[in-house]
């Protein structure tokens, strides 16, 4: 069984002993519920991750997505959670639940084996003070075993990467995010996206709560709500909806004459 360390965060003590208040959020400031993606905004975020951000957040947004994971429950996966031959993945034990092996639907297991294969790189530029700008290459590479996402900081808490680097590196690319969401785009946006994608396809309820691995139904109903786009398109497209405003259109138009 793998063990992970969870994340942690020192706090500096004062000259009195009490320990001060993070700076990472500010008291009586609410964040919000994280903006649900229909699949077409979704399909412009992931690039705009991909244009601006770096190769190995990319692939997280991804398999956040497709998996419909916590962002914690994505950046603790092994290479051999994954069981191409079985078409399932294995997600590791959180918030005292116990591991769950999760389908590899057809369309999701060719994604992930095009990233297993070919993983992703983008050539990219910073600037590096008196070295000017800097080209490097960013490269994300599926590893034979190990975590997908190992940490690159020598004094890291975690094996894996944790998910306050994700919190701040969204944080930072939503600013430049030209398109109007419904809420702030958030680590969470992600798994709201894919429970958006599975109730707007019908997927049953029960079915929806096994794969996004949640248990209240409460909790489930409270995510990936309808966005206004989505509510209208379909209002437009219902049928019985609008065969019954013809017959009201009828009616009314007939006593305005």
């Amino acid at each position: 069984m793998k063990v992970h360390k969870k994340c942690a965060f020192k706090h500096k003590a004062t000259k009195k002993g009490v320990k001060k208040k993070s700076s990472k959020k500010t008291a009586g400031v609410k964040l919000g519920k994280a903006a649900t993606l229909p699949a077409d905004l979704w399909g412009l975020w992931i690039k705009h991750v991909l244009q601006h951000g770096r190769c190995w957040l990319f692939v997280a947004c991804v398999l956040s997505h497709l998996l419909c994971l916590r962002v914690t429950e994505c950046l603790r996966l092994e290479a051999t959670d994954f069981d191409m031959k079985s078409k399932s993945v294995l997600i590791a034990p959180l918030k005292r639940q116990a591991a769950v092996r999760k389908p590899l639907l057809a369309n999701v297991k060719r994604i992930l084996e095009s990233l297993r294969r070919s993983g992703i790189q983008k050539k990219r530029a910073v600037q590096q003070g008196g070295r000017g700008r800097v080209v490097f290459i960013d490269k994300w590479v599926w590893p034979k075993k190990g975590l997908l996402f190992p940490s690159e900081r020598p004094d890291s808490k975690t094996e894996h990467r944790c998910k306050d680097t994700v919190c701040k590196a969204i944080s930072r690319l939503r600013v430049s995010f030209q398109y109007p969401t419904d809420g702030n785009i958030r680590s969470h946006t992600a798994r709201h996206s894919m429970v958006n994608t599975l109730k707007i396809s019908g997927v049953p309820e029960n079915i929806g709560m096994y794969y996004a691995r949640i248990k209240d139904p409460k909790v489930y109903r409270g995510y990936g709500g309808l966005t206004a786009q989505q509510a209208s398109a379909l209002l437009h497209k219902h049928r019985g909806l609008n065969q019954s405003l013809a017959k009201h259109k009828k009616v009314a138009l007939g006593k305005i004459k």
